[in-house]
């Protein structure tokens, strides 16, 4: 799931099929049609943002070496937003977070943490490609801050709560999953 391919859902949502289909058929966009596929890019990014910190974490791992223990978070891969766990020669080991690093004593570490995605373009993959949070749900997003920015209210309020509830249909089903079903039997 590209960037593209939650533009296209969200300018069906909102009504704009041409600019929808004309990004589907990868035309350049016009004047217009470029200024409105920019507003909804930004859009999405912070739907993107927003999905990441607050209700579907996205994590990354990675190992990290460092001379004096200190592990910076600019050399990290992407931005953490909470580091999970810390380890060396696969052990978890304590660490101490700072305003630009963490430290922790040790020279190779495997940092597991969770982060906020970069900004995206039209033909980047979304940081949520591959998981449960599906275009539909961005989508929803993306119209909803659209709309804002557009200035049409009653649209953003309908956008905004389809959007709510899509956030709380799939948190419950993700939910529902983790559960384990009473054993009838015993």
């Amino acid at each position: 799931m590209t960037i593209k391919d939650i533009a296209v859902c969200a300018f069906k949502l909102l009504g704009r099929s041409d600019i929808a289909d004309a990004l589907s058929a990868g035309s350049e966009p016009d004047n217009e049609s470029a200024e409105k596929t920019e507003a909804l890019v930004y859009c999405i990014n912070a739907v993107e943002d927003e999905l990441a910190r607050y209700y579907f974490p996205v994590k990354w791992t990675e190992e990290l070496q460092s001379a004096d223990g200190k592990f910076y978070f600019t050399d990290f891969a992407h931005r953490p937003v909470k580091i999970l766990e810390v380890k060396s020669d696969g052990k978890a080991v304590n660490f101490k977070e700072f305003s630009k690093y963490i430290y922790c004593g040790y020279k190779s570490i495997t940092v597991e943490y969770e982060y906020s995605p970069e900004k995206r373009g039209l033909e980047n993959a979304s940081a949520f490609d591959g998981t449960a949070v599906g275009e539909g749900l961005i989508a929803c997003g993306a119209a909803a801050e659209y709309c804002v920015v557009a200035g049409s209210v009653q649209l953003a309020a309908y956008w905004e709560g389809r959007y709510r509830r899509s956030i709380e249909l799939l948190r419950g089903r993700m939910r529902a999953r983790s559960v384990v079903p009473p054993r009838r039997w015993v």
